[in-house]
């Protein structure tokens, strides 16, 4: 990668130090934090309860959004397009409500996010695998830069187009 490509990334780093910087979380600064005698572990535990939920809950949130409407535009079934759903609108609603408390949670919503969505853009399908687990059919996942994969996939389109336009 050049280093002209690591620009943008840094500059939305050091926005979000800024942020953390300029707005701690919870009701009080920085340094009534680090002055506080209370163990260490107390304090990371806070923090990450600051942080990192609402990363994990905008991450789930933009990971099953995406894989329901790609699995949706592969022809998966309602029964599985619905709890995904489901599962991704409780857990926007989650982060939301954990940032509801202050600014404080915004920039793990915002790691979450950027995080999700740049893995997403990876990601190509889901397939099954031929394999079961407990009897329950095991799905693979396709990531784009797999050209055998993407042809197969591209192939199974184009036959279930040719076989719904039918007979000439």
């Amino acid at each position: 990668m050049k280093s002209k490509n690591y620009l943008p990334v840094l500059f939305v780093l050091l926005a979000l130090g800024v942020l953390v910087a300029c707005f701690p979380p919870g009701s009080f600064s920085w340094h009534r934090f680090f002055a506080d005698h209370a163990p260490i572990g107390r304090k990371l535990s806070f923090l990450l309860k600051v942080y990192a939920a609402p990363a994990c809950l905008s991450f789930c949130a933009v990971v099953l959004f995406q894989l329901q409407m790609r699995m949706s535009v592969g022809g998966a079934p309602a029964a599985v397009i619905f709890p995904l759903s489901v599962l991704g609108a409780t857990s926007m609603l989650a982060a939301f409500r954990t940032m509801a408390g202050g600014i404080g949670g915004v920039p793990g919503y915002a790691v979450g996010m950027a995080t999700a969505y740049t893995m997403m853009s990876r990601f190509y399908a889901v397939r099954p695998s031929g394999r079961t687990l407990f009897g329950k059919p095991m799905v693979r996942i396709v990531w784009r830069g797999d050209p055998e994969a993407e042809r197969e996939i591209q192939m199974t389109a184009a036959r279930r187009q040719w076989q719904a336009a039918g007979p000439r």
